[in-house]
């Protein structure tokens, strides 16, 4: 009797499909689970963001200083040695004093919240396309949020920036598993299919 795939060990198809689908559901549910923690521990968060940016900018500044240098006369060297000056400076500002960093990412993304809300808003009114309620209302809710940040700014800003990198890993995960999900069934399905 000849050997059988199975009888070694070796599996094909649906069954090694379905195994990569768990641990891709496993991988999803890790991120969420990561997510929730950083919405519990959002002030934590917000630091270490602000620091592996800082790291991120200093390296990338030193990146660009080295090509600078590989350039020396060439027409962008200026250019390309005040950027790396500045990636650099901009970078140490954040690793010395990791507050500015978090305080300036808090108004950027209230502003973000404010001006984007405002476009949708006025585009929602001016040309009442279908459905055009439902954004005037997100423009709306997104001005008083970004309102709302900016007058809370001190204490917003040590949760504010944790909180949506946490919210962005919860997404990511719930999206990993749904996906994980559909590709699993769709696996059964071909292979009940056969």
């Amino acid at each position: 009797m000849s050997p059988t795939f199975e009888s070694q060990g070796i599996t094909a198809g649906p069954v090694r499909a379905a195994s990569k689908g768990s641990s891709s559901f496993f991988l999803g549910m890790a991120l969420f689970i990561l997510g929730i923690l950083g919405i519990i521990f959002a002030d934590v968060v917000t630091v270490v963001s602000v620091l592996t940016f800082g790291v991120l900018l200093v390296v990338g500044g030193v990146v660009e200083l080295g090509h600078a240098v590989r350039q020396r006369g060439g027409d962008r060297f200026f250019l390309a040695l005040l950027s790396g000056l500045l990636s650099i400076a901009v970078g140490v500002v954040m690793l010395v004093r990791p507050g500015v960093g978090v305080a300036g990412s808090a108004l950027l993304i209230a502003g973000w919240l404010f001006a984007t809300g405002l476009f949708r808003g006025v585009i929602a009114l001016m040309d009442r396309y279908r459905s055009w309620g439902w954004d005037l209302l997100y423009g709306i809710l997104s001005i008083l949020l970004g309102v709302w940040l900016m007058a809370s700014m001190p204490t917003s800003a040590m949760w504010l920036l944790g909180t949506v990198v946490a919210v962005e890993l919860m997404a990511r995960g719930v999206a990993v598993m749904g996906t994980s999900i559909a590709l699993q069934r769709l696996e059964r399905a071909s292979a009940a299919a056969r």
